[in-house]
């Protein structure tokens, strides 16, 4: 199909058109493209070569070739996009958030209005319960407020209680701030907090993984969370029930390495025995003040010059390698401990066939070594 639009715009089209397909998740997504390459070659390739990919059933073959629509749909929606100056984001894009990169149901589009870069050097996800009590917002003003000479990025969730006193403490000390949400980027859930989406995007930013028209349902919230955890360095959750989102994001948080802290509270009261429990079960640390955080996640030892982890510099890479091997190459010098295929793959957007001869090649030039595990490193200099 050709739809008059650029090779990058194109490129985006499929991805976002593969985000949009049913039945696929980043966890499946990401197996697909691993072993086809690309999000193009997902659609293009036959039935057949997708059935020998492990994991990969009939329903999500089917899904995919009955729904080659969305690929003209996918162009639309970045011109509808173009139109409201909302950014997309797939995970291919360099401004892409490089945490949520690490995840294993990764979004593979993100629709953003913001002017916050989303690689921050610092990110704390801060969510509760929506019937926060005086106990609970005056906990979340002494976090953020004890928070801001680290310079942190707070996230939250736009809902009532705790999180949208998040963004407007966030807002009222200084800091940027971002909110996650459930649905398309042309509503606001709930729309009482429709002023307050106007201030974020211009001191942090709106983000979801929805296109436009997506309406905030229920089975898009737990889904939304997991961008809340995913995002964020630290997890820190304020006043929560024994069941509900703050305690999902906080295992999910958990899933993907980040650290977790939740205010103690009064063991008869409601709002208080999710963090009694996660603190209980050893799920989160006990959290009194941000600088509880700052020293768990050792802050006050690193430098503190000011970049985001989008300006970092990586080593020169070796001029004698072609394109693909580059690439590789350049993925190992940002994990000393090494890689799995799996990653290296995903992170390059090379197929697991076209990787294994990339990675032959840099061993015979004594540039990476196997370790046990299908596990790969840079050789030491």
């Amino acid at each position: 199909m050709t739809l008059g639009v650029n090779d990058t715009t194109s490129k985006a089209a499929y991805t976002i058109a593969l985000s949009m397909t049913p039945m696929i998740g980043g966890a499946t997504a990401r197996q697909l493209i691993n072993h086809c390459g690309s999000a193009e070659a997902v659609f293009r390739d036959k039935s057949h070569y997708l059935s020998r990919i492990p994991g990969i059933g009939p329903k999500t073959i089917n899904s995919l070739k009955t729904h080659q629509y969305l690929l003209e749909q996918a162009h639309k929606e970045i011109e509808r996009c173009r139109q409201q100056g909302i950014r997309i984001l797939t995970f291919e894009h360099p401004d892409y958030p490089e945490r949520l990169r690490h995840i294993y149901d990764i979004p593979l589009t993100l629709y953003y209005k913001g002017t916050t870069d989303l690689n921050y050097r610092r990110v704390v996800s801060i969510v509760g319960t929506r019937q926060a009590t005086s106990y609970g917002l005056d906990a979340v003003e002494k976090i953020i407020a004890t928070l801001t000479k680290y310079n942190v990025l707070v996230v939250s969730g736009l809902a009532y209680g705790i999180d949208i006193h998040a963004h407007r403490m966030a807002i009222q000390y200084g800091l940027p701030t971002v909110a996650v949400m459930a649905n398309g980027m042309d509503q606001v859930y709930p729309a009482i907090h429709r002023k307050d989406a106007e201030k974020l995007t211009k001191n942090g930013g709106l983000l979801t993984e929805n296109p436009l028209g997506t309406k905030p349902e229920a089975r898009k919230f737990p889904a939304r969370n997991r961008i809340i955890a995913g995002l964020a360095d630290a997890v820190v959750v304020v006043e929560a029930a024994t069941k509900g989102g703050a305690l999902i994001t906080a295992d999910l948080a958990n899933d993907y390495d980040r650290e977790v802290f939740a205010v103690p509270g009064n063991i008869h009261h409601t709002y208080s025995q999710g963090c009694n429990q996660l603190i209980q079960q050893h799920k989160a640390h006990l959290l009194h003040q941000g600088e509880d955080i700052a020293a768990m996640l050792n802050w006050d030892l690193e430098d503190e010059k000011n970049f985001s982890a989008s300006q970092l510099k990586l080593p020169k890479q070796p001029e004698e390698l072609n394109e693909d091997e580059q690439k590789v190459y350049k993925i190992l010098t940002q994990y000393p401990d090494g890689l799995l295929l799996d990653k290296i793959s995903w992170y390059t957007q090379l197929s697991i066939s076209q990787l294994a001869a990339v990675l032959l090649n840099l061993e015979f030039k004594q540039y990476v070594r196997a370790c046990p595990g299908n596990r790969y490193q840079l050789r030491a200099v």
